[in-house]
C-alpha cells in the first residue's frame, strides 16, 4: 500500500458539484469506487446536483457503490448564486459537514472526471508527509482528445510540453514542493484537510476561477501545497461546458483562436520561471511559442547535466510529457 503507517486513518469526503451530468457522472463515481477500495479508511461521496434538468440525479438515486458512502443532494440555488463558485462552496462545506478530526481529508473532483485507482491513497500520503494541501495533476481522456481533431491535439501538445518544461525550471526555487511537480490548481482535483478547510472560512466563491481562488486562500493561510505529479485525474476534452470561463471555454480559445493572437497568461521563458523579475509581458501566441519552447528544451538540457547549487544536488531530469491545457495532461 501507498500510504504510510499512521496511528489514525483519516476519514475521507469528496466533493462533487455537477449540473446535467447525465452522460458522465455514473463513470466518474465508479473510478471513486476503484480508488476508495484501495484506501483503508472511511470515504464518502457528496454528489452536490444544482438544476440539473437531464437525468442526473435519477442516476444518483439509482447508483450503488460497494467502497464509499454516498449522500446524493439535488438543490435548485438561488439565481445570484448560481454558479461554479457557489457550487463548489456548497459541495465542499457539505462535505467537510461529514468530517470531524482536524486532520480529516477533505477531496474535490468534477463530475466530467475519473480519478486514479491510487488517487486517494498518494493524496493521503502526501499528506502525511508534512502537507496540508494537494493539488493533483488533470490529464485528458484519449478518446476525446483524438475526437478534437490532428491541428487541436498538435497545438494542445505543444502548450502542455511548454508548460511542464517551465514546471521543471521553476521547480528549484520551491522548498516543499520539489521535481516532479507541477502547476495545475482545478478543480479537477484538489484536496486539504478539514482544519485547514476551517481555517480559511471554506471555499472563495468567485463566478469564475473558484478552484484557483481555493489554493490562494491556502497560500494565505499558509498552508502547504503539494503539486503532486503523482495524484492523478483524468478529464474531459469537451469544449462546451457548463460553466462561463471554465476549462471548456479555455480549450474552445485555444484550438480556435488565430495563430497571432496571444495566448493566455503564455509568456516567454524568463517571464514564466522568474514573474516577479519582469514588468514587460509580452505573451507569446501560437506562432511564436515553438521558438519558446525550443529555448526552454536547451535550457532543460543544461539543467539535466548541471549541478543545481541553491540545493546542493544534481538536480533530476524531467519527465516531459504532453499536455492538454496549462497543467492538463495526456494519459498517453
Amino acid at each position: 500500500m501507498i500510504r504510510s503507517e499512521r496511528d489514525a486513518i483519516r476519514n475521507v469526503a469528496i466533493a462533487i458539484p455537477l449540473r446535467d451530468e447525465a452522460e458522465c457522472i455514473a463513470a466518474c463515481l465508479d473510478a471513486i469506487d476503484r480508488a476508495a477500495q484501495r484506501y483503508a479508511g472511511h470515504v464518502t461521496v457528496v454528489a452536490f446536483a444544482n438544476g440539473c434538468t437531464d437525468d442526473s440525479v435519477a442516476i444518483l438515486t439509482r447508483y450503488r457503490p460497494q467502497h464509499f458512502e454516498l449522500d446524493a443532494r439535488a438543490v435548485s440555488m438561488l439565481p445570484g448564486a448560481r454558479h461554479a463558485g457557489w457550487a463548489r462552496r456548497l459541495a465542499l462545506d457539505a462535505a467537510a459537514d461529514l468530517l470531524t478530526d482536524d486532520q480529516d481529508l477533505l477531496l474535490g473532483t468534477d463530475a466530467d472526471t475519473l480519478v486514479a485507482p491510487d488517487w486517494i491513497v498518494r493524496t493521503d500520503a502526501h499528506i502525511d508527509a508534512g502537507h496540508d494541501a494537494v493539488a493533483g495533476l488533470a490529464l485528458t481522456l484519449r478518446t476525446e482528445r483524438a475526437a478534437l481533431g490532428p491541428a487541436a491535439v498538435a497545438r494542445l501538445n505543444l502548450l502542455g510540453r511548454y508548460f511542464t518544461a517551465i514546471d521543471y525550471l521553476r521547480a528549484p526555487t520551491a522548498t516543499d514542493d520539489a521535481w516532479p511537480c507541477h502547476g495545475y490548481e482545478g478543480g479537477a482535483s484538489m484536496a486539504l484537510t478539514l482544519g485547514l478547510y476551517r481555517r480559511i472560512g471554506g471555499a472563495p466563491t468567485p463566478p469564475v476561477g473558484e478552484d484557483r481562488a481555493l489554493f490562494t486562500a491556502i497560500r494565505t493561510a499558509g498552508g502547504r501545497i503539494r503539486h503532486a505529479r503523482d495524484v492523478r485525474v483524468f478529464t474531459s476534452c469537451r469544449t462546451e461546458g457548463r460553466a462561463s470561463g471554465g476549462m471548456a471555454e479555455t480549450l474552445r480559445t485555444w484550438i480556435e483562436q488565430d495563430e497571432a493572437k496571444p495566448l493566455h497568461e503564455t509568456y516567454p521563458v524568463h517571464v514564466m520561471v522568474a514573474p516577479q523579475d519582469h514588468d514587460d509581458r509580452q505573451p507569446l501566441s501560437f506562432a511564436t511559442l515553438p521558438a519558446a519552447m525550443a529555448t526552454a528544451r536547451r535550457i532543460v538540457r543544461a539543467r539535466r547535466s548541471a549541478t543545481d547549487t541553491s540545493v546542493g544536488h544534481v538536480f533530476p531530469p524531467p519527465q516531459v510529457e504532453p499536455v492538454g491545457v496549462v497543467a492538463l495532461g495526456m494519459d498517453g
